[in-house]
């Protein structure tokens, strides 16, 4: 099965006179835990509820370790992280935590799931004709 793309155009901000096609993935749904748990049961020996509630547990779990500072590593699937951003300032003294822009969750797959990945083939369709949105 492959990927779906379709050709927007959209413009460069630093260039608004010149905009230029692009291949953008189409959404073609979402899955929630619930479908992912039937998956998993019918791989295992583990019911549905076991199913739902391991993955239920691991969602309330993770923040528990991130907001310690540790990152996470699941084994075969990828390492969650925090990553923050903050103001500059002049001197180091000047630094505190009040500085804070922003928090990331941030993901990085393993080999082993970027390797299941391997093999990805794509379809295009035609071309988006509407103009580029604003926003």
């Amino acid at each position: 099965m492959a990927i779906k793309l379709k050709k927007i155009m959209r413009k460069n901000p630093q260039d608004q006179a010149h905009a230029k096609w692009y291949l953008t993935q189409e959404k073609s749904g979402t899955v929630g835990m619930k479908e992912i748990a039937k998956e998993i049961e019918g791989r295992s020996a583990l019911s549905l509820g076991d199913v739902q509630s391991v993955l239920s547990n691991m969602v309330e779990i993770l923040p528990v370790f991130l907001k310690l500072g540790q990152s996470v590593n699941l084994e075969g699937f990828g390492s969650f992280r925090v990553s923050v951003s903050s103001e500059g300032v002049d001197k180091p003294e000047d630094l505190h935590a009040r500085h804070v822009k922003g928090v990331k969750l941030l993901f990085l797959a393993s080999n082993n799931l970027k390797r299941n990945l391997e093999g990805i083939t794509f379809e295009v369709g035609s071309p988006d004709t509407e103009p580029p949105q604003k926003g």
